[in-house]
């Protein structure tokens, strides 16, 4: 009878164990060769392609900052020949508005190379981390209305009191909205400091 029992119980006490398919099963959908090779091809492509935008724009940078001390440069040295192209197209302009006009004009030019390298910031900034952010747009969105604001400025100093009340008007309307574009992207960018430090 022991040997009945003891037969019986090694019988009942042998349990298979047998692979679990749940716990194969992810990890043959982790290890997908498709996916994992289409992913790095195109995160490789990816970053190619901003690194050749990047490129780009740090050549037009580059040419801007050029054009604009030369632009500069040729309206000072040629006030007489500024102030003939402005009598040219009925407007009048003497030799402390040509100069007011062209360094105001520089400045709007220093601008545009500004936002062409807040884009490039971005783009570097892709490149590092992979990861983008809305602060840069920001940046660039107020940069654009300041230089929308010193354009028009420029022509109103150019123009003065010869300027007609409908161009006048439309002026003021621009400078309202340019201003209010700053107004509301720097509150913006308030609101997004605070939400960083908390």
């Amino acid at each position: 009878m022991s040997d009945h029992q003891t037969t019986n119980a090694e019988k009942t006490d042998v349990t298979p164990t047998l692979p679990s398919k749940s716990s194969d099963e992810p990890k043959n959908h982790d290890h997908d060769p498709i996916a994992a090779f289409s992913g790095k091809v195109l995160d490789r492509s990816d970053s190619l392609v901003y690194g050749i935008v990047g490129v780009c724009f740090f050549i037009s940078g580059l040419f801007a900052l050029g054009y604009s001390f030369w632009h500069f440069g040729g309206t000072i040295l040629n006030i007489p020949g500024a102030m003939h192209d402005a009598a040219a197209i009925h407007e009048s302009a003497t030799a402390q508005g040509v100069i007011a006009n062209a360094i105001i004009q520089l400045i709007s030019d220093l601008l545009l190379v500004l936002i062409i390298m807040e884009v490039l910031g971005t783009v570097t900034h892709y490149l590092k981390e992979h990861a983008t952010s809305l602060y840069p747009f920001l940046f660039i969105g107020i940069i654009s209305a300041t230089r929308g604001i010193l354009s028009i400025g420029a022509r109103l100093s150019v123009a003065g009191s010869t300027m007609p009340p409908q161009e006048f008007t439309n002026s003021m309307i621009e400078l309202g909205v340019n201003a209010a574009v700053i107004l509301a992207l720097g509150i913006t960018l308030k609101l997004l400091g605070r939400q960083a430090t908390n």
